[in-house]
């Protein structure tokens, strides 16, 4: 029906090509777990980004199991902590807000202060 030299012909280029799709899977693939450890990464350098943030607001930022506290014991300007406390959300995706308190009662010492703590969302 064919000549011998079409189906060898044939053959090897049906041979070529499985091994340029077989190639593109394992590239593809490879290509997907080197990914996923990139998004790994990325994700400590959010939270230390998020945790930087915090530090320049000032106070005391403490690490928690499932995100992080920030105490201002003594703010001078409550609309600036405030912007700031709304700030720091932008600064931290994968978190949310789950307690916040500015005033005299947040405070030990009986001046204004603000109090906050962070949860990672799905926590």
């Amino acid at each position: 029906m064919f000549e011998p030299a079409t189906v060898r012909i044939a053959c090897i280029a049906l041979l070529v090509l499985g091994a340029l799709f077989g190639g593109a899977g394992v590239a593809l693939h490879v290509r997907g777990l080197l990914l996923a450890d990139a998004v790994a990464d990325g994700g400590g350098q959010a939270e230390a980004a998020c945790f930087a943030a915090a530090r320049r607001i000032g106070g005391d930022v403490a690490p928690t199991a499932d995100g992080l506290r920030l105490a201002v014991p003594d703010t001078a300007d409550q609309r600036t902590s405030l912007t700031d406390a709304s700030g720091l959300l932008a600064f931290c995706p994968g978190m949310e807000m789950a307690y916040f308190c500015m005033g005299k009662g947040c405070g030990t010492d009986g001046k204004v202060a603000m109090r906050m703590e962070l949860r990672r969302t799905g926590s």
